[in-house]
């Protein structure tokens, strides 16, 4: 379909991807029936040399239109956000969201109402960063409608338009400024859009705690999070849930050796570390922001674990690592080591755990059965003195001797 000109700023990216197959296909389907391109994370991240995830789409056509333009293309269709206006499309096994151009009616400050525009500088408009405006056609011809491409070329995050009404739209997006200048961001935060955050920040109780956690699961582990963290704790952004001040040392010595020891930053472990590795703070920071089962209990276990580092010899690293398990083993290591514990040989120690297997009792219930005896509680007991035996032997005993020690316990005088 042929464009009619539009206003703003043009630029040429050659990125890789957009010669994907699958990618193709879906411009291929949809073009016909109206223009269609590339927006968000995908162009801003390949114009900062970022690595990709999620390739997204914005387009003119309607969602019945594109539903069934891709449909005729073979391409199946879900429903995922079509109120929004957006259909997931998924083409050889890659899923694309392609969204209509939008414009807001309406907006509470965690939800808005939409209506379908087939402006592409309107679409720019409602959204957040300038980063996250720019449009790519298939042949890496961008659209720039609000200053996105230097602010990209800068590493500069800036809100579109006035900050404050993007904020009143939003409330979210406060934490999402942080949370791109700890991912994005080169040098100081954009003014305005720090003092706009300020003006508004007491809206951020307002948020599901879902919501909040979410993003400060990915500020933490992004690679500037001392500098946004700083700022988040000394002026109290989330005090109603997680309040300062904040041990930036301790996180950033934690978040230090975990990459040292070559893995990414562990967001409950980082949280838990911002917190000064206190488990009372941690546990009402994990419960006011609703943190997951697993979540919750990776820190818990981490901290109990580095109250036995570092272990002086290979039977007590043995014995932790049966204890704890290999990743809580880690955790706890890297744990005592943000707390000062003086771990010389920390990559050898990640790397025994890394390479530990578990070892299994030589006997079960059925071995001692047959040696006498009921089932019931008494069994169980029987069992955990062998395992507490057999561990304290450096897991050394065999069955027959965990037999005899069996027998031995049970028939003192024999």
């Amino acid at each position: 379909m042929t464009e009619r000109s539009l206003p703003g700023q043009s630029f040429q990216l050659n990125a890789f991807w957009l010669s994907s197959p699958a990618l193709a296909s879906i411009f291929d389907a949809i073009e016909p029936v109206a223009p269609i391109r590339v927006v968000g994370g995908a162009v801003r991240n390949s114009l900062m040399g970022e690595p990709i995830s999620d390739i997204d789409l914005a387009t003119e056509a309607e969602p019945q239109d594109v539903a069934r333009a891709a449909s005729a293309a073979g391409i199946r269709v879900h429903e995922t956000g079509i109120e929004h206006g957006t259909l997931t499309l998924v083409s050889q096994k890659m899923a694309f969201e392609v969204t209509t151009l939008r414009e807001d009616v309406s907006t509470d400050g965690r939800r808005a109402t939409v209506r379908f525009t087939r402006d592409w500088a309107k679409d720019a408009e409602r959204r957040d960063f300038t980063m996250n405006a720019l449009y790519l056609d298939r042949f890496g011809g961008g659209l720039d409608t609000v200053g996105g491409y230097a602010d990209c070329l800068a590493r500069r995050v800036r809100f579109i338009g006035d900050a404050d009404q993007r904020i009143i739209e939003d409330h979210l997006r406060i934490l999402r400024f942080f949370r791109f200048n700890a991912s994005y961001g080169n040098g100081a935060l954009d003014r305005e859009g720090l003092e706009a955050s300020r003006r508004h920040k007491d809206r951020i109780p307002n948020l599901a705690a879902e919501r909040i956690c979410h993003e400060m699961m990915k500020i933490v582990a992004a690679p500037r999070a001392a500098d946004v963290l700083e700022i988040i704790g000394a002026e109290g952004f989330i005090d109603h849930a997680m309040p300062g001040p904040y041990d930036i040392p301790a996180f950033t010595a934690l978040t230090s050796l975990e990459r040292r020891v070559g893995r990414e930053p562990t967001p409950p472990l980082a949280i838990a570390a911002l917190l000064g590795l206190d488990r009372e703070r941690f546990d009402a920071a994990a419960s006011a922001l609703r943190f997951s089962r697993r979540d919750r209990a990776r820190a818990l276990c981490a901290m109990e674990a580095a109250r036995f580092m570092p272990p002086h010899s290979v039977p007590q690293i043995n014995a932790l690592l049966y204890d704890h398990g290999a990743e809580a083993f880690v955790d706890g290591l890297l744990v005592a080591a943000a707390r000062g514990a003086d771990i010389i040989d920390l990559p050898h120690l990640v790397s025994l755990a890394r390479q530990w297997k578990r070892p299994r009792l030589p006997v079960n219930g059925s071995d001692l059965l047959e040696q006498g005896g009921e089932p019931g509680p008494g069994l169980g007991d029987r069992l955990s003195h062998l395992e507490d035996v057999w561990r304290q032997s450096d897991f050394s005993l065999d069955k027959i001797h965990l037999l005899a020690i069996d027998r031995q316990s049970r028939h003192p005088k024999e």
